[in-house]
């Protein structure tokens, strides 16, 4: 930098009309320094930027990381829901079908004591009961047709209202009058 100090001082004024040689190779070392001044800084500031881009491209690729994993941690929970529930049902099948075979032999016990002979000899021997009297019988008659029978034939049904009519069959009801 001395040098180049020197390069514009008065001392190198020159009043006459003659110019002095300029000095080139001094002129290229400082232009050279400038350049190489200049190629530092940009090679700094290049190596800052890719520092930059360098840690940014690491965030993103920890960011990517975390993301597959918290993916396969999701994943894996909900096969090991899907696999309980499994477990769960498999144990409820079974206890179905062990349910649905304590009712068959319930219900084939059921149709072995409901055997009317063997009920007829356990009233007797067991209970000690014996045949109704023909004194202690009595009859009951039963209409033909049943009731379910009756609502079919009419499917209009009648509104029952209470009205002058009524009154009258109720009153006969009551007095037995025909």
């Amino acid at each position: 930098m001395a040098l180049r100090r020197n390069i514009y001082s008065p001392s190198y004024y020159n009043s006459s009309s003659s110019a002095y040689d300029y000095d080139y190779d001094r002129r290229e070392i400082y232009e050279g320094e400038d350049k190489r001044k200049a190629n530092s800084i940009k090679l700094k500031r290049e190596a800052l930027a890719e520092k930059k881009a360098g840690r940014a491209h690491g965030l993103k690729l920890i960011c990517a990381l975390m993301f597959v994993f918290s993916g396969c941690i999701v994943t894996m929970a909900s096969y090991a829901a899907v696999d309980g529930q499994r477990v769960s049902n498999n144990a409820l099948k079974t206890e179905l079908s062990t349910l649905k075979n304590q009712n068959s032999e319930l219900q084939a016990k059921i149709a072995d004591e409901t055997d009317l002979t063997y009920i007829e000899q356990e009233a007797r021997g067991r209970l000690g009961m014996t045949e109704p009297q023909p004194y202690q019988l009595v009859y009951i008659s039963v209409p033909q047709q049943s009731y379910t029978v009756q609502y079919e034939a009419g499917s209009e049904e009648q509104e029952e209202g209470f009205g002058p009519d009524e009154f009258v069959n109720t009153l006969k009801d009551i007095l037995n009058i025909e």
